[in-house]
């Protein structure tokens, strides 16, 4: 009877072993983008922008957003900075998504006017379910005179409605700011804006060379009193 149990006990073992060195060589999609997520930006920042209002669309099952479209008026919901305010104004601005991946969740992200004349995605993931989705990046910002830049965390909420873009909500938040005090808004500050007219039309991103200019302020840009 003692060797029984101790060949139990061995046997026991062995399995849990072997589920989980099976779980490490075969993740789940879920642990895929939970990791994807996590090494673009903190889950704190994440908690911030939704605190202000923006919807994070949870799943694995985002759909495909592949295209160019129109972010324009985009206006201000929501900031935890003091001298901002609900409805102020933003320049008009277009982002780009291409290379989405059903395999790891990964996409990339060319954007214009989010947090400077052209941003880039550094690192990027879109997760969702039906036709709503949150695409997460991490884009470096850089002065005009190229002497200071900063690292912003970004997410754009939506769904996807034909060939446009419906209800998109934006926030950025500002994550590394040890190389840009003084130029940008501060580490931990983020602001939400939304397309105020609901709908994000899709256009032809390569062919525009500007947008309509409202107040020429960027969401990344330093709130002045």
């Amino acid at each position: 009877m003692k060797n029984l149990l101790v060949l139990l006990y061995l046997l026991s073992a062995v399995m849990i072993v072997s589920c989980s060195k099976s779980d490490k060589v075969n993740p789940s999609p879920q642990d895929i983008l939970n990791k994807k997520i996590s090494d673009i930006l903190p889950q704190q920042y994440i908690d911030t922008l939704a605190k202000l209002g923006l919807t994070v669309n949870q799943g694995t099952t985002p759909p495909n957003v592949e295209g160019a479209f129109s972010i324009a008026p985009l206006i201000l919901k929501n900031s935890n900075i003091k001298t901002d305010y609900p409805g102020k104004s933003f320049h008009d601005a277009s982002v780009k998504f291409f290379e989405q991946s059903t395999k790891d969740f990964g996409i990339k992200l060319v954007g214009k006017f989010f947090l400077n004349a052209a941003d880039t995605s550094i690192t990027t993931a879109i997760s969702g379910s039906g036709n709503n989705f949150t695409v997460y990046g991490k884009v470096k910002s850089v002065s005009a005179d190229k002497s200071k830049f900063a690292y912003f965390g970004i997410l754009l909420s939506g769904t996807k409605d034909g060939t446009d873009l419906k209800n998109v909500t934006y926030g950025i938040i500002n994550i590394d700011n040890k190389n840009g005090t003084g130029v940008f808004i501060n580490e931990g500050q983020g602001r939400v804006a939304y397309d105020k007219d609901l709908v994000s039309g899709s256009i032809n991103f390569d062919a525009v060379s500007s947008l309509k200019n409202r107040e020429r302020v960027f969401l990344a840009a330093p709130s002045k009193p």
